[in-house]
């Protein structure tokens, strides 16, 4: 039985491209996280306004208020800003993925080749006996012809789709296979 072969993702090919995959993943993380701290505050202002008034004024008064309500804007402000480098840090690496890719496709690629030739040389081998068959029952439809044979009367079939029998579809992709070093 032959061995399950893994096709490579770009982030296994490439270590630099799996890294910005994995930091891709953490900023979206951080974002997701961010967007749902800003929601969770927005939520909160608005079921808890702040005091009207100063916290040193209502000591004075002899009031207590939480001095949390007041702080809330500036931390808000702050999420915001942070949620801005989150998705300036998202852009950042996604082009550097667009940039990456070339590179850890090349890489991919070269992990694969060995078993894509061996794929290809196989093709190759059943086109090489779908040739010979071809020719096999073509010389059939031949000789009957040079009897003076109608074929219409069997009827016959010419696989055309394949090109021409002596320089058709099948020779081209074998030279492509050969030229390309998949086969000999």
């Amino acid at each position: 039985m032959a061995k399950q072969f893994t096709v490579p993702s770009l982030a296994k090919a490439d270590v630099e491209y799996g890294g910005l995959e994995a930091k891709l993943s953490e900023l979206s993380g951080d974002s997701q996280g961010t967007a749902t701290a800003i929601a969770d505050l927005i939520a909160d202002i608005e079921a808890r306004p702040a005091p009207r008034i100063r916290v040193d004024v209502a000591a004075l008064l002899g009031e207590t208020i939480d001095q949390t309500l007041s702080e809330r804007p500036e931390k808000l402000r702050a999420l915001r800003r942070h949620a801005e480098a989150v998705d300036a840090a998202i852009v950042e690496v996604r082009q550097r993925l667009r940039d990456r890719t070339g590179t850890a496709s090349k890489k991919a690629c070269d992990l694969v080749r060995i078993e894509y030739g061996r794929r290809i040389d196989a093709l190759v081998s059943a086109l090489d006996a779908v040739q010979a068959a071809r020719l096999h029952a073509d010389a059939l439809l031949d000789d009957l012809e040079s009897e003076g044979v109608q074929l219409t009367y069997l009827p016959a079939l010419r696989p055309i789709f394949l090109g021409d029998k002596n320089d058709g579809h099948i020779h081209r992709f074998k030279r492509e296979a050969m030229e390309a070093g998949y086969v000999n």
